[in-house]
């Protein structure tokens, strides 16, 4: 469904055209059907929108049957585009190409560019210079397209053959002929012509074969395997938030990192925030409610690449106390992230510097931040600086970078996830509450996140970790509790029990062996302990001596048997160094049990008497 949508506005545009040539709008009805088409395609390119999944081309398209539409309603005068409808696509898809660089904007072939392309280049010259030159070959083709179109009308070359050549098939002999194969080929051509080898990694993909605007690509070429080959590498993406840009303190300490990271394979990149253009939020809301900023500016793609990097870096001097105004203005920005957590984990680090006050809790602030872009910090690289360069105890700040390179390195690598911390439980416990109190309201948007990845269902399904669940008997702990009550007692008494027997630590002197050990403990058996009892101890001893025996205790007596039991009251599984080291007082066996050291299954309280049982 989505997928048709998605192909829903070059639909619309192609049924305009059709019902232009076959009727002319010349009728209320037809006209009615006009807006019908043009409301087809203005929803559904809302939808696409939303999953940003509207290109640049499907936006011209429902441009284009929108402004034909009202133009057959405002009379004949306006009417060109139902008298030349292909002439007037091609003449707004022109537009579309020429008119955001005019503006300043971005080329509209990054848009399909950044499909096939790593998100580490979208702002490099390459990438850049690549879409520029691809735009103006697409908007030559669109004009050539557009004057192909006009050529039955002015020279009078009416009929279908004539219409075909012209509107249809000279057009897309350019677009076919021309365009796919620059699209395909120019961007490895550009690299290596600059002296570089084609990576399949820069501009509008080097060597990576790029579908017409619009289109689809299928298959994959030897360029694009050598592009995927390529992006298996991570990349670290860093936000620095001073005003110095690459020539600052924070600067310096993020290159201090960059070697370490290279070394494990991960490449650093690094978005300096003062070269970029960030408006101030206005503390709208819309973003809550509607899911994205509605300003227009550079701050939704550097959060994209924050979004696609393997671990990302917030990096920020101290100014008066906090960070700079501009990573300030970032994070502000950033307000529908902060209520909606990712669906991943990733690693991420905190940097800060100060001439002497302040970093600490400047690194900790940037720290709590990285949940917002789906990471946890691994850790803070903080250091005191007065001047470019001097920082106190450079070396020591260095050996930290380099540390802290290589936990973060680890941690991609390896996919590993730290603890979840209290501040993680804080944070979700707070924003659920107020997600779930503002669902109708200003956070809709933020309350359809959280019911998609099924957060409000608990802290783990947030966290993306599982609570371990300890077997619990309420009769171990009333066996338990009645255990510490007695050794109370007899402390109290003065009868202390002898160092290293505690509860299931039974002593066997002279045991060689796990399988001796079991044999031996008939010989330290109290008959007096045993009253009333009537139990099976099976043993699955593991190890160097794998076996199974079971001591049968009844009418006060107990006795050693090799195998199985026929039905056991408990069963205690252990590797035999286990075993022998809670006998020989060397463990304690109740702390040994908690932490899964050896398991039980069967009668718990029977655990707890085996130190009454044998004393000795």
């Amino acid at each position: 469904m989505a997928r048709l949508i998605r192909h829903v506005p070059a639909i619309v545009s192609a049924a305009w055209i059709l019902l232009s040539k076959l009727t002319g709008f010349t009728s209320v009805q037809t006209r009615l059907l006009a807006l019908l088409l043009t409301a087809a395609g203005v929803y559904c390119l809302r939808r696409s929108a939303a999953r940003n999944e509207a290109s640049p081309i499907h936006k011209g398209m429902v441009f284009f049957t929108a402004a034909a539409s009202v133009s057959v309603w405002i009379g004949p005068t306006f009417a060109w585009p139902a008298r030349y409808p292909v002439a007037s696509l091609y003449a707004v898809l022109f537009l579309v190409a020429i008119l955001p660089p005019l503006l300043g904007r971005e080329v509209f072939t990054a848009y399909f560019a950044r499909k096939t392309t790593s998100p580490a280049v979208w702002e490099t010259d390459i990438f850049l210079a690549i879409n520029r030159h691809l735009t103006a070959l697409w908007a030559a083709l669109f004009a050539l397209g557009f004057a192909s179109a006009l050529v039955p009308g002015i020279f009078n070359l009416h009929g279908l053959l004539w219409e075909t050549l012209f509107e249809a098939v000279i057009p897309a002999a350019l677009m076919l002929g021309l365009g796919v194969p620059a699209n395909k080929f120019y961007p490895a051509y550009y690299q290596r012509r600059r002296g570089l080898v084609p990576v399949g990694d820069a501009g509008a993909g080097p060597g990576s074969a790029q579908p017409p605007p619009g289109g689809t690509l299928t298959g994959a070429t030897p360029f694009q395997k050598e592009k995927q080959k390529m992006e298996s590498r991570f990349t670290i993406v860093a936000v620095n938030g001073s005003p110095h840009a690459g020539i600052g303190n924070t600067a310096m300490m993020l290159e201090m990192l960059r070697p370490t990271l290279a070394e494990n394979g991960l490449a650093l990149e690094v978005i300096n925030l003062c070269e970029r253009d960030i408006d101030y939020c206005i503390g709208c809301g819309v973003c809550m409610e509607k899911g994205r900023c509605w300003i227009q500016d550079d701050h939704a793609g550097i959060v994209e690449r924050l979004l696609a990097a393997d671990g990302i870096i917030l990096a920020s001097p101290v100014y008066f106390l906090q960070v700079t105004a501009q990573m300030k203005t970032f994070m502000d920005r950033s307000l529908a992230f902060g209520h909606k957590p990712q669906p991943h984990w990733k690693p991420g680090l905190a940097v800060s510097v100060s001439a002497g006050y302040g970093e600490t809790h400047v690194a900790e602030y940037l720290g709590s931040l990285l949940r917002v872009y789906g990471a946890f910090s691994a850790g803070r690289l903080t250091a005191l600086s007065t001047g470019p360069g001097e920082f106190l105890g450079k070396p020591a700040v260095e050996a930290r970078a380099r540390d802290l390179a290589l936990d973060l390195a680890r941690a991609v690598k390896e996919k590993r996830r730290y603890p979840a911390t209290d501040s993680d439980l804080i944070f979700y416990q707070f924003m659920g509450a107020l997600v779930r109190d503002h669902r109708d309201s200003i956070m809709k948007d933020d309350f359809a996140h959280w019911e998609k990845h099924g957060l409000h269902r608990d802290f783990e399904t947030y966290i993306q970790q599982t609570r371990e669940k300890a077997k619990y008997d309420p009769e171990m702990r009333k066996a338990w509790m009645q255990e510490v009550v007695a050794q109370h007692r007899s402390r109290r008494a003065g009868k202390n029990p002898e160092p290293g027997k505690t509860a299931s630590s039974p002593i066997a002197p002279g045991a060689m062996t796990c399988r001796e050990l079991l044999k031996m403990m008939p010989l330290g058996f109290d008959p007096s302990a045993a009253r009333g009892l009537d139990a099976v101890y099976q043993f699955d001893v593991s190890g160097a001596e794998p076996f199974q025996a079971h001591l049968a205790i009844q009418g006060e007596t107990c006795t050693y048997h090799e195998g199985p039991a026929a039905e056991p009251g408990i069963v205690i599984r252990t590797p035999d160094d286990v075993w022998m080291a809670i006998a020989g007082g060397e463990l304690d066996g109740q702390q040994a049990f908690m932490s899964g050291k050896y398991t039980v299954e069967g009668d718990l309280s029977l655990l707890l008497k085996l130190r009454s049982l044998f004393p000795r």
